[in-house]
């Protein structure tokens, strides 16, 4: 009862921090004027990344035996396989109860061509990350991160050219709402910085701790376990960013910052493990890089046309199924 206490409790924790975090962001996209391009598909991921990030160097750093590296890994490889097979789904239901509350014209997600650059760096990235578990040359693992680390660079580049319109109707910083007496943002900024980081710290060790706790209490495998339940909570921020954007159909920016969050586990974060962990994948990881790639091709096909259509649910729930059946075939 206690683990799961502590798992829930983790769970909330990176919530509400993540739900800080984000508003913080769109306050920083307002004041600084960055174009939501921009936002959605390279900053915003980058700050609601965080207690994925924050899971991984406290499972290597706190947990650093077998069971913390398998937390690691299938947190990184768990979250793309996440975000393709239950968040997109979650996204088209957003637009359906908008469509029949008549907040949005249609319950298709209208999305702007040049999202086709991070779809195309997730298809062509993500299946680099088994190469290591084939080719052990520690020399080769090594530049494929570095590989990974420029590619990521150069993405980020190509996509401020296209930053698109600033934010304009953002909301106010949540700790403002709190002290109101406190007329400088500036401060409130850092204070809510800082306490958002800190439940993204406690939540994710929760998460780690529960996740190892549980995994050897039920006898279950860590990797394939953590790939569905610690990647579950830790997407919650980018998916609350997401779920808000469809709802007020906004849906390039909706869609953009799920898939550039794609790309930061195509790249930045699989570069992170493959210098720090012994990169072993278990059959699961294998599955759920295969499902991330079929549903990220049909996603690619729908945003050349620029309309994203109910079938990228149905293929991402059919693989989070699939993956379910193996993994407790696995068991």
């Amino acid at each position: 009862m206690m683990i799961i206490l502590y798992i829930v409790g983790g769970f909330i924790s990176v919530l509400i921090g993540g739900w800080l975090f984000t508003n913080s962001m769109e306050y920083v996209s307002h004041r600084y004027r960055i174009g939501s391009s921009f936002v959605g598909a390279v900053l915003s991921p980058i700050l609601t990344s965080l207690p994925e990030l924050i899971v991984f160097l406290i499972a290597l750093l706190l947990y650093g035996d077998v069971s913390g590296e398998d937390v690691a890994v299938g947190t990184i490889i768990g979250e793309p396989f996440v975000v393709s097979t239950i968040i997109y789904p979650i996204i088209f239901i957003v637009a359906a109860m908008g469509f029949f509350l008549r907040r949005r014209d249609d319950v298709v997600l209208e999305v702007n061509k040049e999202l086709t650059i991070p779809f195309i760096v997730v298809l062509l990235l993500f299946p680099t990350v088994l190469l290591p578990a084939i080719i052990k040359s520690l020399v080769i693992r090594y530049l494929i991160a570095v590989f990974l680390v420029t590619a990521y660079l150069l993405y980020v580049h190509t996509m401020r050219n296209r930053e698109g319109l600033v934010i304009e109707d953002y909301e106010r910083l949540y700790i403002l709402r709190v002290i109101n007496r406190l007329r400088i943002e500036r401060i409130a900024f850092i204070l809510q910085l800082v306490v958002s980081v800190a439940l993204l710290f406690m939540g994710s060790r929760a998460l780690v701790e529960g996740i190892i706790d549980l995994s050897k209490y039920l006898m279950l495998d860590v990797m394939g376990l953590s790939i569905i339940i610690v990647p579950t909570a830790t997407v919650l921020p980018e998916s609350i960013t997401a779920v808000i954007w469809a709802w007020r159909e906004r849906d390039t920016m909706a869609v953009a910052a799920l898939i550039g969050e794609k790309v930061l586990y195509s790249t930045i974060y699989p570069a992170l493990v493959l210098i720090a962990t012994r990169w072993l994948l278990s059959t699961e990881a294998l599955v759920s890089v295969a499902i991330v790639e079929v549903v990220s091709s049909v996603m690619l096909y729908h945003v050349i046309r620029g309309r994203l259509t109910w079938d990228v649910a149905v293929i991402g729930l059919t693989g989070y199924l699939v993956y379910l059946f193996i993994f407790m075939h696995c068991i």
